[in-house]
């Protein structure tokens, strides 16, 4: 059975891309902020790994990996952020929050596979 990636990304057209290269390996769900994608956490379906945005209306990437990390059921869940920022800054204050990795865009989707793979096996 495919590990599950829930992919969290306010840009339709770049979750829909990385969703649909992702799915030969992987089962895709996908998130339009992080409001969204505590709610679907929220069902009680537990993804493999989340790739998450680090810019997002109504719950932010920072916000929502901070959600998650106090959060008892969802602390260990490995976190990758994508993020448009090119400050080492940005990139330092996810890793505080204990994500797993960390991808400049523009990047490429096999980059991003393999990573996870890395990941959850």
């Amino acid at each position: 059975m495919n590990k599950k990636v829930l992919i969290v990304e306010d840009h339709d057209s770049l979750r829909h891309i990385i969703g649909a290269f992702l799915s030969k390996n992987f089962e895709v769900v996908g998130a339009r902020n992080g409001l969204e994608a505590m709610g679907w956490l929220s069902k009680g379906v537990m993804p493999d790994v989340i790739v998450s945005d680090a810019r997002m209306p109504e719950l932010d990437g920072a916000s929502f990996l901070s959600n998650l990390r106090c959060s008892g059921l969802f602390a260990k869940i490995p976190v990758v952020i994508i993020s448009g920022a090119d400050n080492s800054e940005d990139e330092l204050q996810f890793q505080k929050l204990g994500i797993s990795a960390y991808i400049r865009k523009p990047f490429n989707p096999i980059h991003l596979q393999d990573r996870l793979f890395q990941i959850v096996g």
